[in-house]
Order: structure tokens, then C-alpha cells, then sequence
């Protein structure tokens, strides 16, 4: 039954690790100064000594976190998209380049945007070989 039980944990991912309250203020902190690292850091109360452990530890939170904002931002993408549809020109259009290239590349890194297909073809090709026939052995007698 132990065994079982092992190669069920192998195959169900685990659960979302817990953290702890001050992980949880370091990644409110990070969050909400822009990503100063350093000051969030000091803010929870950790040693600037800890960066390295830290940032290993709440990876994977900083990426689920990171994914979230931008899901959130990928609604004020596409309304930037719909102005720029709709721009009577009192936007210069240098910088209207700049705002549809943010918000087309956030709806690209959300997945909702383009999307390419890679097609692969190969050819093998198969050949003979054709080779002259062996002599037959010859013995030597001395």
C-alpha cells in the first residue's frame, strides 16, 4: 500500500506550498513597490543577506502572481486596442505606436492574441546500395 501511495504523489501534483506571513508580506511588498526587491526585502523584515534563498522559495508564487497581473492588465490591453481603432488623432502617433505595441505584446503573453503555427515537413529518403559480389575465399597450401 506504501508504494501505491508513492506513485500517486508522483503523479498528482502537489498542493500550493504554504507560506509564511512574512513570504506573504515580502510578496505584498514586491507586488506593490514595482518589484524593488531589495526594499521589499528589508520592508518584511528579512537580511539583505536572504535574497537568494527568498527569491527561490516564492518563485513559484511570484510567477502565479506575475500570470494574475497580467491576465488583469490584458483587459486594459484590448480596450487600448479598441481607442486606437477608434483615435480621432489628438494622440501623436509615436505614441500610439508605442501603446498598441504594449498592449498587443501583454494580450501575446496572456495567449490571447496571435498565434503561429510551425508546420514541419521532412523527406526520407531510402536508397540501395548495390555491391559488387565477394570473391570466394581462396586457401593457400603450403
Amino acid at each position: 500500500m506504501e508504494v501505491k501511495k508513492k506513485r500517486m504523489n508522483q503523479i498528482i501534483p502537489n498542493k500550493k506550498k504554504e507560506l509564511t506571513p512574512k513570504q506573504e508580506k515580502f510578496l505584498d511588498v514586491l507586488f506593490n513597490n514595482g518589484g524593488q526587491i531589495m526594499s521589499a526585502i528589508e520592508e518584511a523584515g528579512y537580511s539583505p543577506d536572504s535574497r537568494g534563498w527568498l527569491m527561490k522559495s516564492v518563485k513559484d508564487e511570484i510567477i502565479e502572481r506575475a500570470k494574475t497581473q497580467l491576465a488583469g492588465s490584458s483587459v486594459k490591453a484590448i480596450n487600448r486596442l479598441s481607442e486606437g481603432l477608434d483615435a480621432d488623432g489628438t494622440i501623436p502617433s509615436g505614441q500610439m505606436d508605442i501603446r498598441m505595441k504594449a498592449a498587443s505584446e501583454i494580450l501575446d503573453r496572456t495567449g490571447i492574441s496571435k498565434r503561429q503555427e510551425v508546420s514541419v515537413n521532412g523527406q526520407v529518403l531510402h536508397g540501395v546500395v548495390m555491391l559488387p559480389a565477394k570473391d570466394k575465399i581462396k586457401t593457400i597450401n603450403e
